[in-house]
């Protein structure tokens, strides 16, 4: 890792965690319940990075059902979480940069009423020195907004940040705010949308985070 580095600011949702199959399903019932466009599971998966109440309103959700669909999809999300877990090497990675000193902070599109029970159902609640929901701020990724306020209040500039994410919506959210930025990707196929970015570095093991 560049040695300039100080801020390390994480996504949370494929980035940390493989919530896409829990997601999916909390969606489709949403989908359901509501009576909203009628997708498959493939289709709800190009929605992975983007905000809830954005993905309803494209579903055909009407201002006045979002703040019950918003509620029903949290209760459902909170119901049963054993279907979701950490990738491979996040928990000891993690533990690892914080004792070597970096700044670990989280930035996600999630609302907090899911954020905080995930992380600390995961057992990593403890490791972000920041945590910055939908809810924190007027415009969210790609907007760099989120990423923005974590260098104001942590004290570190574009150059000793490293945002890292899995998402287009992470990569726009970093090169924003002129950060460095990091894609982590699980699946050896890579979008090339997300590729016509040009992250400054990939990886497709967490603990490549450490070299």
């Amino acid at each position: 890792m560049n040695n300039n580095i100080k801020l390390l600011v994480f996504d949370f949702d494929g980035t940390l965690a493989n919530t896409v199959p829990h997601i999916v399903n909390c969606v489709l019932k949403c989908i359901e319940k509501f009576n909203l466009k009628k997708l498959t599971k493939e289709d709800v998966q190009k929605y992975n990075g983007a905000v809830l109440v954005d993905a309803m309103k494209h579903l055909g959700a009407t201002d006045e059902q979002l703040p019950e669909i918003k509620k029903y999809y949290a209760d459902i999300f909170l119901e049963d979480m054993s279907d979701i877990n950490l990738y491979d090497g996040v928990k000891e990675t993690l533990s690892k940069l914080k004792e070597d000193g970096y700044i670990l902070t989280l930035a996600s599109n999630r609302g907090r009423n899911t954020v905080e029970p995930l992380l600390k159902y995961l057992g990593i609640d403890t490791i972000f020195t920041r945590v910055i929901c939908e809810s924190d701020v007027e415009n969210k990724k790609p907007s760099p907004d989120m990423v923005e306020i974590i260098m104001e209040e942590k004290g570190c500039n574009k150059n000793e940040t490293l945002v890292i994410g899995d998402t287009k919506f992470d990569i726009l959210m970093g090169k924003s705010a002129s950060c460095i930025t990091c894609l982590i990707s699980y699946d050896e196929t890579i979008n090339n949308s997300i590729l016509k970015l040009k992250p400054d570095l990939i990886i497709n093991n967490f603990r490549d985070l450490l070299k």
